[in-house]
């Protein structure tokens, strides 16, 4: 079995995988903490991403007054459109098997 080609692939990527989970390991267990400027520059990262992500947008609704208004139209109109693309869904079916029988 270990002459096999495969195998021995499969024992090289292995022993490489372990060896670069063991060494990150290490790397962050004995890595001394985050330098007062590097957690800074990570906040201001964050922030700034937060500024065009979905998570900042949903934490704006409630000063959005645009944002609000269309979440109250979207939810307005979602139950008639619903109802609408069924209807029109059961037409086409409908439709479809009347072309059948003929």
């Amino acid at each position: 079995m270990l002459q096999k080609t495969w195998v021995k692939i499969f024992i090289w990527f292995m022993a490489i995988f372990f060896f670069f989970l063991a060494s990150g390991v290490v790397i962050s267990v004995l890595r001394p903490g985050p330098s007062e400027n590097e957690a800074m520059s990570f906040m201001m990262g964050m922030m700034s991403a937060m500024d065009s992500s979905m998570m900042g947008v949903a934490m704006n609704i409630e000063h959005d007054n645009a944002l609000q208004a269309v979440i109250a139209l979207s939810a307005s109109i979602a139950l008639p459109v619903m109802v609408l693309s069924v209807a029109a869904g059961i037409g086409i079916r409908l439709w479809q098997r009347r072309d059948r029988n003929v």
